[in-house]
């Protein structure tokens, strides 16, 4: 099964330096953390209410031991919490939530990891596509969804929704695309509740972290 944290990294990464592409306020690591909940909505395990609240719904097994993880813990909840909750709880607790994500891609054969050294004296790692079309694959359909309307159902609404609170979209469209996409994807999110829901969530965290830095500057 692809998951959504899978399709947004594939997005984020740069595939001549290795390294997923600049995120202002850890934005990427909130779209990752953001898509284990609708990831788990999408398969009918969890929902979301009109008061963006996180509802359990079904236990059991999603094909995923992290994904899992993550179900039994909003299921052992002592009452219903909200997105912005989990969303703000697995990205203080998962710091690391985008190699977390690299090394299932790693795993699965979709990424190479190498290590390199900055100034020849400090090791780093970096993550190359074995096969670049599995990026172009993404983009490809992402761009066809907003542009065209191609392929736009429940889950792509949810990556496109994802794709935008991350900072991705200069990453998938052209300048002079932008104006129209973003037009379009304000449009598409209003339809689109439960991707909404954890957009905002990651929104208002983001907000919330640059405020807390200016006064704290």
């Amino acid at each position: 099964m692809q998951y959504l944290s899978q399709d947004l990294i594939r997005m984020a990464l740069n595939p001549q330096t290795g390294k997923t592409r600049f995120s202002w306020y850890s934005a990427l690591d909130y779209g990752l953390v953001g898509s284990l909940l609708l990831d788990l909505v999408l398969q009918d395990k969890l929902e979301i209410d009109n008061d963006n609240r996180v509802i359990g719904a079904i236990a059991g097994n999603t094909g995923n031991e992290f994904l899992d993880q993550r179900l039994s813990e909003v299921l052992a909840s002592s009452r219903p919490r909200t997105a912005r909750f989990w969303v703000t709880r697995w990205r203080r607790r998962y710091l690391g939530i985008q190699t977390i994500v690299l090394q299932n891609l790693v795993d699965l054969g979709v990424l190479e990891r190498k290590e390199q050294r900055i100034l020849g004296l400090f090791p780093t790692q970096r993550y190359f596509l074995t096969d670049e079309s599995i990026q172009r694959e993404i983009v490809q359909q992402v761009r066809a969804a907003v542009l065209e309307g191609i392929g736009l159902n429940s889950r792509m609404a949810a990556l496109i929704s994802l794709m935008q609170a991350s900072h991705l979209t200069d990453a998938v469209f052209r300048p002079e695309e932008r104006p129209e996409v973003r037009s379009r994807i304000k449009a598409l999110a209003e339809g689109e509740l439960v991707g909404k829901a954890v957009s905002k969530a990651i929104f208002t965290i983001q907000a919330t972290t640059l405020l807390g830095a200016i006064n704290g500057g």
